[in-house]
Order: C-alpha cells, then structure tokens, then sequence
C-alpha cells in the first residue's frame, strides 16, 4: 500500500549506513502514527545532507532541501535559517525530537551560526511536517512541526567514527560518535567541537565556538518493555561587532528526556514519557538576559484492532501536561502551564482507502509577571478543541491521492516582552491562543525510480497579535501555497531530487474588517512574501568510492505590500554548493566542498534598484572534511 512520499533521501554516502530498526514494544506505536498521518504532507532529508550542506548549522541546509520552509530575506545565509513553515503570523514552528511533544527553544542573537543544539553527526533524519499538527504536537504547530530523529544505538555494533572539517573562512570543526547494542541494551553518544577566528570578515563577526554533545541510551526490560534515554548539552559563544566594539553572546541549551513503551499484547502497547529542556541567551552589552524552559509530561495508549473483513481500525488516546517558563531581560517572568486529552483514528478499507480523525482539547492557564507585578489572567478561552480529518486514496497502483483539514495552535507567548508593555485588552483581545486550520488536497504520481508529489493548501491563522495604538489587538493572517516535489532516478549513477514552493497569496485583516495587507505585528512592519522558490539536489556516483553532488536554490524575489497598498519589491536570490567524497577505504573518506559557488551575498534583502548591503555575508567558502570509521 502506497502512503504520501517525503522527499527522497540526497544519496550521499554517510559516515555509517543506519538502518530503520524498531522494538517490539515500539511497533504498535509506529504503526498507528504511520497510518494516522497517511494523509498529510511531510519533506524529508537524510541526516548525511544536513551534515554535507552545513555540518554547523542543521537548518541550512534543511531550508535548501526541502519544500514548506519560508525562506524570508536576510535569512538565507549560512548562519542564520527560518523555521517558519508555511506560515507568516507566527515566529517560527516548534521543533519534535524523536517525535516528542513540541518544544520551542530561546536561541541566540545578534549573529554567528544559529541551529546548534544537537550536533549533525547525532541527526539520522529531520523531516518537516506540513500542516496544522496540533493534535499530535500540541503548542507551535500552526503551519507544521520541524522533527529532529536521533540516530539510535541498535543500528551500530561497536561503532567509532570521527569527522573532521576546516574551511577558507577559519573554520574548523570536529565531531565524533560511539555506539554499540546487544539484546538488552544499546547507545548511541555524539560530541562535537566548533571554532571560527572571523576577525571582522565578515565584518559583524569577531569569533564564534560552539560545544555539545549528545547521548541516547536504551534499555530492554525484555521484548515487550524498552526504555529510552536522551541527554544533550550545547554551548553556543559568538562575539559579535556592534557599532565598532566587540559584543560577547552566550547561549546554552541542554535537553533531558525519558520515554517506556510497554506492549500489552499483539494489538495493544503504552507510552509514558518525560521531556525537559532548559535553553537561555545572554548579551550583556544589550543588557539582554532571556530563557525558554519546558517541561513536559505524557502517556499514550495505542491500539489496532480489525473491524471486519478487509477493515482495520488504528488508534490511540493520550493525556499531556505541559509547562512553558519564560524570562526576559529581568521584566518578564512569566508561566505557561496546560494540560490536554488527545486521540488519533485511522480506518484503512482493502490496505488502500484511509480515513482518519483526530481530536485534542487543551486547557490554558497564564501566570505572568511584569517587574515584580502580578498581572492579570486575560486569557479569552481557557481551552481550546483541535482537530484533524483525512483521507487518502490510491486510484492507480502507484497514483495516490490525499485531503486533508486540520488545526494547530500556538501559544505565542513572545507577545509577553517582544511587545513591550503594551496593554492587553481586559476582556481578553490580544491575549488569545493562535489558532489555524489547514485545508489541503494533494497528489503523489509515483513510477520505477521516482515519483512527483503535488499539495495546494491554504492556511487561516486566527488571534495573531498586532501592535496598535499602545495595545495588543488579534488580526487573521490567510495565506495559500503550491509545492511540487520530485525525485528521478536518471541512470544507475544519477540521481536528482527538485522542490518547488509557491506562495499565491497572503492577506491580513484586522478584527474590524480593515485589511492591512502584509502588515502583521505592528505599523510600520510589512512581511515580505516570497515569490517563486525551487530547489535542486544532484548525486553522481562516478564510481563506487567516488561521488559528486550539487545542491542549490533560487528566489525570484519578494513583495511587502504595506496597510495603505504601497509595494515594496526585494530582489532574488541563488545559492549553489558543489562537493565531491572519495572512500579511499572502507573506513577511511576525504570531502570537498565549494559552499556558495556564486559569491551571494544578498539573500534577499536588497529593495529593487539599491545598493546590495553584504554585512554579515560571507560569500564564497572552500571546504576540506575527512570521516573515519574505528
């Protein structure tokens, strides 16, 4: 039975091969999960990609290989990277690890490479989930969910490797990871060490080191009962030029999770988990000292059962409880503790035709303070249904279409410091959840060798908080997309993989009716829209040991259109990145890498008929890498 095709995997030969190994325990879970999201939209990319294309900074090279991230101007530089999906009237997706529950993390600022709290050895996949997935993910799923998988310990036997790589630019950047298992126990552990000595080219940095590292660690109680571990640490020390002087930034993220799968019997199985994260940012010349902590609990029971002949139910309910702690600048201290019951359905007629329906209801409660002051609770609804509906059907043998309406919401609690002081209306306007609903239809034409995936959606994102008159106001936010992805396998020795995003249309309406175009959050701020993205991958293998690859992308420009209708039209952009690996040995590889082919160095951000402001962009970057295998 065919389901919705991700995007295939850039063929780069990994550092080691990891395969798609399950527990007992963990089957029933899987096959609910993949039969419930039969119907959405989902782009995938091979951890090899993430750790070929950016080995620093995991979403650089994501944006550039796969379709549903916006690529806003200014953002498309090595450093930086959106994690907006689909979406414009929120900051950015949250982000599943291992799918967990969703999770948003504080960050750094002012400059450097972002993105670095796994390192890119550790990432067997990422996968962008499309769509409202609230149902699922829970906070931060308006346009979709960014998943991070782990590579786990039971794909490795007595596993070492190390990957060393140096660039033009005074980089260099070592990694490193163990892994073994046996029947009862596994491990997987990843260490990573970055440096760059910029010295002012580009001309905001000075220098930047980045540490982390990561373990997984599971254990099997026996084959109905697995245990899985995950720790991860990451600090992030760039020192930025602001205005002629040398600005010091600190970040740290560390992540701690725990989850028991249980198999009661052949159709039934229990999840109970725990999830922490503690990530915060201090840049003491902006007198800036922020934080974004979480800590979740959950349990899931999942089943599949037939209903009768040819038809087959999978399902599953759960319960959460979620607590988000922000703090910013010494102003703002501020709790965010929700609980909600969920459940997922899927019923599949003759292995082809799917229906599925989902349904979470989640209660909100709001603890914030403003310098020392208790203010108060000004949430409008204190919970909120979420939802989903699909199907998905195969008229031909490899011809599979799917539809799809769903919901997500998103706490937004930046609106708590990024808005200043301004007032939140007493009944509740301004202080409300952001709600969406996802309508999608969409087609995957598959063949021997490849396949075409189609999706045309529309988003409504609903309470997006705007800036107006010294208050919070809601607007709606309705934006409509295309995207188009496809994978050939041309000869036995090339393959090539291409994206297409299109974004046909974005209006914002303020509560009274007024439509004030691309401006959002507050007057004066015009999102700019991008046009026309496509991507193209292409790997050649010359040899069995040796191969080539490119991976680029093209913007043909964005549009802002301001609350009184006047245009402001931004250039495109194109990034080109060409590398070539040869196995010298079975366990022994040198890389080489052109990043930027083209010398960009705009991205985006030059308005028509300007001068192009290359700050911060660094252009054209040889690389030089070697993996080694103990």
């Amino acid at each position: 039975m065919s389901t919705t095709a991700i995007a295939e995997v850039f063929d780069l030969k990994p550092v080691v091969v990891t395969g798609t190994n399950v527990h007992e325990s963990q089957q029933i879970r899987s096959k609910v999960d993949g039969a419930y999201n039969s119907s959405r939209s989902a782009s995938e990319v091979d951890g090899s990609v993430i750790q070929n294309v950016n080995p620093v900074n995991k979403y650089d090279a994501l944006r550039y290989n796969a379709t549903g991230l916006i690529n806003q101007p200014g953002t498309g530089d090595r450093f930086g990277g959106g994690t907006k999906i689909r979406t414009f009237g929120d900051w950015g997706a949250s982000q599943s690890i291992d799918g967990l529950p969703g999770i948003k993390f504080q960050g750094t600022d002012g400059g450097g490479y972002g993105n670095t709290s796994i390192p890119t050895i550790a990432v067997d996949k990422m996968t962008v989930q499309k769509g409202g997935r609230a149902v699922q993910y829970g906070n931060g799923s308006d346009g979709g969910v960014l998943e991070t998988r782990i590579k786990s310990g039971r794909d490795y036997k007595n596993h070492q490797a190390i990957s060393l790589d140096a660039s033009s630019a005074r980089e260099g950047l070592m990694q490193g990871e163990i892994a073994d298992s046996t029947e009862q126990w596994d491990y997987y552990a990843a260490a990573s060490g970055f440096y760059g000595d910029y010295n002012g080219d580009p001309e905001n940095l000075e220098q930047q080191s980045v540490i982390g590292g990561l373990a997984k660690v599971g254990w099997n109680f026996s084959p109905d009962t697995r245990a899985e571990f995950l720790a991860s640490v990451d600090r992030n020390q760039p020192d930025i030029i602001r205005n002629g002087e040398v600005n010091e930034i600190t970040g740290e993220t560390m992540i701690g999770a725990a989850t028991l799968d249980h198999r009661l019997n052949d159709s039934q199985s229990l999840q109970f988990g725990l999830l922490a994260t503690s990530s915060e940012m201090q840049w003491p010349a902006r007198s800036r000292d922020r934080s974004v902590d979480n800590q979740i609990g959950f349990m899931n029971h999942f089943m599949t059962a037939p209903v009768a002949d040819g038809i087959v139910w999978d399902g599953s309910v759960g319960a959460e409880v979620a607590r988000i702690h922000t703090e910013r600048d010494g102003l703002w201290d501020n709790s965010f503790v929700d609980y909600a019951l969920k459940t997922t359905n899927a019923v599949t007629f003759n292995d082809n035709l799917q229906i599925t329906g989902g349904l979470r209801h989640t209660w909100f409660t709001n603890d914030i303070v403003y310098d020392g002051a208790e203010q108060p609770d000004n949430l409008e609804n204190d919970g909120l249904f979420s939802y989903q509906f699909g199907a998905s059907y195969s008229v031909l043998e490899k011809t599979r279409v799917r539809a799809s309406y769903a919901t997500g919401f998103n706490r937004y609690v930046g609106k708590y410091g990024n808005f200043g002081t301004d007032a939140l209306n007493p009944s509740g306007a301004g202080d409300e959840i952001v709600e969406s609903r996802t309508v999608e239809v969409g087609l995957n034409q598959g063949w021997d060798g490849g396949y075409v995936d189609l999706a045309l959606y529309n988003i409504v994102q609903e309470n997006v908080p705007r800036r107006n008159n010294g208050a919070i106001e809601s607007v709606e936010v309705d934006q409509s997309g295309f995207e188009a992805e496809i994978f050939a396998t041309i000869t036995d020795r090339l393959t090539a993989s291409a994206g297409y995003m299109r974004v046909i249309d974005m209006e914002a309406t303020r509560a009274d009716g007024t439509e004030v175009n691309n401006n959002i959050f507050w007057s004066g701020q015009t999102t700019s829209v991008p046009e026309n993205q496509f991507s193209l991958r292409l790997d050649y293998r010359v040899t069995d040991e040796i191969g080539l690859w490119t991976a680029a992308y093209h913007s043909t420009g964005y549009e802002a259109v301001d609350a009184d209708g006047e245009v402001t039209k931004r250039d495109g952009f194109t990034r080109l990145d060409l590398g070539a690996s040869w196995w010298a040995t079975a366990n022994w590889a040198l890389r080489a890498r052109v990043e930027n082919v083209l010398d960009e160095r705009d991205f985006g951000t030059a308005v028509q008929g300007t001068t192009v402001n290359d700050e911060g962009k660094l252009g054209r970057v040889f690389w030089l890498g070697t993996d080694i295998i103990f």
